[in-house]
């Protein structure tokens, strides 16, 4: 497949990018700085230079992919409105490329989703990132709302690791109880890779945990 991912120079985003390559797919990656992209000159890999809050910048990366992966984060800024910046700009890009399948990672304790979180990570959210969980559920509404065959991956605490293929998906409708526990940074990946070359989970929100 044709896959346009952004964030790609990200701890997540850039196992995907390997994650893809390695599983035969070409991949289309917005990036500030293509300096930071081991892979810029990979034949598979098409370098888009620009901003995931520019619709027009996003338009051109998503152009001629079947699905759009985003794998953006805040890395330490814990007041980052980074997700409210891009989800309007993402859809809009999508919509006027032709793109359809979207790809959206979250967090585990964004917006209302924080009920769901173990008790010790739902504090943490509160009291560190509070600020970044609210953004981080707005943008999911913006996501959730649209008329894109959307997945929003709802990952718990992150943790080093290889891909092990052994995590739990489980559905946030439908379910109930609190989730805990960490998940490696490749697991992520590997989940949305798979959502976004299988067609999985379209139209649900999805905790990811191990």
């Amino acid at each position: 497949m044709q896959l346009t991912v952004l964030g790609a120079t990200g701890p997540i985003g850039r196992q995907v990018l390997r994650q893809a390559l390695a599983a035969g797919h070409r991949v289309t990656a917005l990036v500030r700085d293509p300096a930071r992209l081991p892979e810029r000159d990979d034949a598979r890999v098409t370098v888009v230079i620009g901003d995931a809050a520019r619709a027009e910048d996003v338009e051109e990366a998503a152009r001629g992919s079947q699905a759009l992966i985003c794998a953006l984060g805040p890395g330490k800024d814990y007041k980052s409105a980074l997700a409210t910046r891009t989800a309007g700009p993402v859809l809009e890009a999508m919509a006027a490329a032709g793109v359809t399948r979207l790809v959206w990672l979250s967090a585990l304790g964004s917006g209302g989703t924080v009920r769901r979180q173990s008790f010790f990570q739902a504090g943490a959210s509160r009291l560190v990132m509070g600020t970044l969980m609210a953004n981080k559920g707005i943008a999911d509404e913006t996501i959730a709302g649209s008329d894109r065959d959307w997945t929003i991956a709802l990952p718990v605490m992150f943790a080093d690791g290889p891909a092990t293929g052994a995590y739990e998906t489980i559905p946030l409708d439908g379910t109930r109880g609190r989730v805990g526990g960490r998940i490696s940074r490749a697991d992520v990946a590997d989940f949305l890779l798979t959502a976004a070359t299988g067609g999985l989970w379209v139209r649900r929100r999805v905790v990811l945990t191990r």
